[in-house]
């Protein structure tokens, strides 16, 4: 049936209009229109089309397991040179030590293959604008939908996405909150045909009085009111009236199934044929696929095949696409059309079409028709290989819960042993794994160990879901020991990576008693096997045991260790862990030339592998290094560059790493409000975590939130005690020390410095992933002494930290350091001027640097010690007038004339001045006024 009068979307197509209008002047533009199905979302985008005056590309989300990702995608780029890099997506990459950082590379991968597709189509859109309509996309797998949201707001581009209203899963709920957040969004929803729109659309041979009985029965729903329609006219009653009780008196179609039936039925044999073909094939339906399955039924000519397409394209079930192909015209139909087919004949179909599309013949994807077309052992067994090869196609271009969705469906399948089901778990929890959703993986890893003893299936179930903190540990520990039992004595190699994966879940979990002997273990056993990949678990493991400020030296040979393997042909990320635990283990140890040749490396590293993770950490030690220095607004910058890569991995960890370094930045610039915003934002992210409490609970103070410093330091205390010695132990002792100080809390400021003294040699950083030094630890070890009364240790470590700092350059902690030692010298009788000088030399370095709050802090602590020195000397009056005078460089006779005495009485004077001041010479005394404050009046 042809399509009908257009009726009762004026409005909706009026609003797509005006979005097209809008991206031919370069605007962007996301039309998102939603109904139930059979609602007219298809027919309202094909009358925008008729007559849109730019360019359009279209494609179609597929319900079908064998859908590729990105087929939406894939359909409208036909034909363009943006398709080639949604093919590329998938292609092998580096092997790398860790999966998740495999994962991260291959987001990067996809991020920039959809970066350049976004960019060919703005470029071709240019001037004209393009109109990209994505149908059905409640069907759409996440991949099309991370694609469509990065095109949304790009100049000149016009999204038109159509999906069911009733069909919303949670990636596509997910993918319209984020579009809906975009000012270019508007949503479209399409609601039934009102009584006057059926009435509007009703021909000429059918009675008025049917409208009611229509517009009832079919509920307004556009696709069922037509089925209507051609179902009166074809009966020879649409001329009389409705039955005045306003009933249906033809029997209302159940999902359109009795009312299809019907319209196939009037159809010639070739064009019923087509229909029922394309109901088995999907989009995309060709003669080729009529001439395969035909038999009898139709004569083995192209032309009469396509001749049976085309007639059913006339009638209305199908539709026609890119020569010669053809889909069915709605997905109601295809259903309604499939059910009724024998079952003898769907399973026939189905494996004939796989058969040929395996071989070459026919184009497509095999794994939908070997699935419906599985009946016994053998034809199981080509499902599975099916599906685990379409899952593998599917992860490879980041399409997870593609993958999971097909091994689900072979999981799905009767009479498969233990064994097979085992491997697709698994198969499904590394999938799970790779999207994020450790928790599901580690539910399907349990479930495959419990299904096969297999001592392979147990290690790869132990070690699928890694490198994650969270309450799954606890399961993770489980399955090691489960594999750990079941392995072999010689297999030295599985039992190192066991272990490693055991005594990082133990450290994450349980505590760290015990990870330091196990991780050891682990690095013999790798050691011994000879195996790459387990020397590198291996070596993480001991690594992250290691990882507190006592482990600094070990942590150097490990880094040389992991180095090492690079060479020897270990996994291509070994040279990136390796270079970043030696700028971990430099930084603490102050060694910042050492950092800076890492630097280099590290730089020709992300430019020899062009991985945006490695891009990361390059930009974000930079970072680091720039404020370490006082170099902020170039600290900044990288860090924006740092931020720019990190999302190119997909990496949320890094937004969490990117405000510890602002919220650093922030404090010392004096930047207190931008700090207090990034601060909210961090405790979405890690609010619940101790060295988010330590390390903004001092810079809450300061803010002057004293209420959340204090709820900050409750939260700390009971903790202080069981924290684990890993590289956040440092900075969060230290930083809870100094927010116990600024509090009064002497008990909890004794505590820390006790346990951080062994470390005053040291600089302030990770062990494990430095975001930032934050200076010597000696600075803090002197405040802290200072809170407890105890002002000649005080005095001793923030001379050292003066010192440290300033050997090394790290200016904006020398500042600090210098501030605090004024602090403590200034009401001392004898240490007034070296108070002065510390306050001073920090004053011009943070005026220089752009350090707001310490320059606040040195000028005030300046004016303290002049007014001191002012009132210590006893001159009088007329001797501070003249000494105001020598600092302004006043001659004696100038200044016997701006006080109406004899240059002889001035002369008197200044030598009073000079005696009392302790000073040989005018110039002296000039320099002992200006340093104390004395101006003229």
């Amino acid at each position: 049936m042809p399509p009908g009068p257009f009726v009762g979307r004026a409005a909706a197509l009026a609003e797509l209009r005006s979005a097209v209008a809008g991206g031919a002047r370069g605007e962007a533009a996301v039309v998102l229109v939603a109904g139930e199905p059979g609602m007219g979302k298809t027919r309202l985008v094909a009358e925008l089309l008729a007559d849109v005056g730019c360019p359009v590309i279209a494609g179609r989300a597929d319900p079908q397991e064998g859908a590729p990702p990105l087929w939406p995608w894939l359909l409208a780029l036909a034909g363009r040179p943006e398709r080639a890099a949604l093919t590329a997506i998938g292609a092998p990459l580096p092997r790398t030590s860790d999966p998740a950082a495999g994962t991260l590379l291959a987001r990067a991968a996809r991020t920039l293959a959809f970066d350049a597709v976004l960019d060919g189509l703005v470029a071709s859109a240019t001037g004209t604008g393009l109109v990209v309509v994505l149908e059905d996309v409640h069907w759409a797998d996440e991949s099309t939908l991370r694609l469509l949201a990065m095109a949304a707001g790009r100049p000149w581009l016009v999204l038109v996405v159509t999906y069911r209203s009733t069909e919303q899963g949670p990636a596509l709920r997910s993918a319209l909150t984020e579009l809906r957040r975009l000012g270019c969004t508007r949503t479209i929803a399409l609601r039934p045909w009102s009584l006057a729109e059926v009435t509007s659309l009703l021909p000429a041979d059918i009675h008025r009085s049917w409208a009611a009985v229509l517009a009832r029965a079919g509920a307004g729903n556009p696709l069922l009111v037509g089925s209507l329609m051609a179902t009166l006219a074809d009966t020879g009653r649409a001329a009389v009236p409705a039955p005045a009780d306003g009933s249906w008196p033809l029997g209302v179609p159940d999902d359109l199934a009795d009312g299809t039936a019907e319209r196939l039925a009037r159809l010639d044999p070739a064009a019923r044929l087509a229909v029922e073909v394309a109901s088995v094939t999907g989009p995309g339906c060709s003669p080729d696929h009529l001439l395969l399955l035909g038999d009898a039924e139709l004569p083995p000519d192209y032309a009469a095949a396509l001749s049976g397409l085309e007639t059913a394209a006339a009638a209305g079930l199908l539709q026609a696409g890119a020569p010669p192909l053809f889909d069915p015209a709605h997905a109601l139909l295809r259903e309604a059309v499939y059910d009724r087919l024998p079952a003898a004949r769907r399973l026939d179909w189905h494996a004939r079409l796989a058969a040929a599309i395996e071989a070459g013949a026919l184009p497509g994807e095999a794994v939908t028709h070997r699935l419906r077309s599985a009946v016994d052992a053998a034809t199981r067994a080509a499902a599975v290989d099916a599906c685990r090869a379409a899952a593998g196609t599917a992860s490879a271009a980041l399409a997870f819960d593609r993958a999971v969705e097909l091994l689900d469906a072979a999981l799905a399948l009767p009479g498969l042993d233990a064994g097979t089901r085992a491997g697709l778990r698994l198969d499904a929890a590394d999938a799970e794994f790779a999207a994020g959703l450790p928790d599901s993986a580690v539910r399907r890893c349990r479930a495959a160990a419990t299904e096969s003893g297999d001592p392979a299936v147990l290690v790869r179930a132990a070690l699928a879901v890694r490198g994650i903190c969270g309450p799954h540990n606890t399961d993770i520990i489980d399955l090691c020991d489960v594999a750990l039992r079941a392995l072999a004595p010689g297999d030295t190699a599985g039992r190192a990576r066991v272990l490693a994966q055991r005594a990082l879940a133990v450290s994450d979990t349980v505590g760290w008693e015990g990870v330091d002997a196990a991780s050891a273990l682990a690095l013999r056993l790798a050691e011994e096997s000879g195996s790459p990949g387990a020397l590198a678990d291996a070596l993480r493991a001991r690594q992250h045991a290691v990882s507190g400020p006592a482990g600094v030296t070990e942590r150097v040979e490990l880094a040389a260790r992991m180095l090492d393997l690079t060479r020897r042909g270990g996994p291509p990320d070994a040279d990136l862990w390796g270079r970043l635990w030696r700028v971990d283990a430099a930084f603490q140890r102050g060694a910042l030339d050492v950092v800076d040749t890492e630097l280099g490396h590290l730089a020709a590293l992300a430019d020899r592998l062009g991985w945006p993770l490695a891009a990361w950490h390059h930009r974000r030690l930079l970072a680091a290094r720039h404020l370490t220095g006082g170099r902020f607004a170039e600290a900044e910058a990288e860090a924006d560059r740092a931020l720019a890569a990190a999302r190119r991995t997909g990496d949320l960890s890094a937004i969490g790493v990117d405000g510890a370094f602002r919220s650093e930045l922030l404090d010392l610039s004096g930047r207190h409000a931008e700090m207090l915003e990034l601060a909210e934002n961090a405790r979405l992210l890690a609010g619940w975590m101790p060295i988010f409490w330590a390390d903004m609970g001092p810079r809450m103070h300061a803010a002057g939130e004293t209420d959340t410093a204090h709820h900050y330091l409750d939260r700390l205390r009971p903790v202080l005690d069981d924290l684990p010695p890993d590289g956040r132990w440092l900075t969060i002792v230290l930083r809870t020390g100094e927010l116990a100080a600024r509090l009064g809390d002497t008990d909890t400021v004794a505590r820390c410095l006790a346990r951080t003294t062994p470390f005053a040699a040291d600089f302030i950083a990770g062990g494990s992933g430095s975001v930032r030094c934050d200076g010597s630890v000696s600075r803090v070890l002197g405040v802290l002494a200072a809170a407890l009364g105890r002002d000649e240790e005080a005095e001793r470590r923030l001379a050292e930290a003066v010192a440290m700092e300033d050997r090394v350059g790290a200016l904006p902690y020398r500042v600090l350091s210098q501030v605090a030692l004024a602090r403590l010298l200034v009401g001392r009788p004898g240490d007034a001027e070296r108070a002065a000088g510390l306050a001073r030399s920090a004053a011009d370095t943070a005026r220089r640097l752009g350090m707001a709050p310490a320059l606040a802090a040195a000028d005030e602590l300046l004016v303290a010690i002049r007014s001191a020195q002012r009132s210590a000397v006893p001159l009088t009056t007329r001797e501070r007038e003249v000494l105001a005078r020598l600092a302004d460089g006043r001659t004696n006779r100038q200044i016997a004339a701006e006080l109406v005495v004899s240059e002889r009485t001035v002369e008197t004077h200044v030598a009073n001045v000079l005696g009392k001041l302790g000073v040989a010479n005018r110039a002296e005394a000039a320099v002992w006024a200006s340093r104390n404050g004395h101006a003229t009046a």
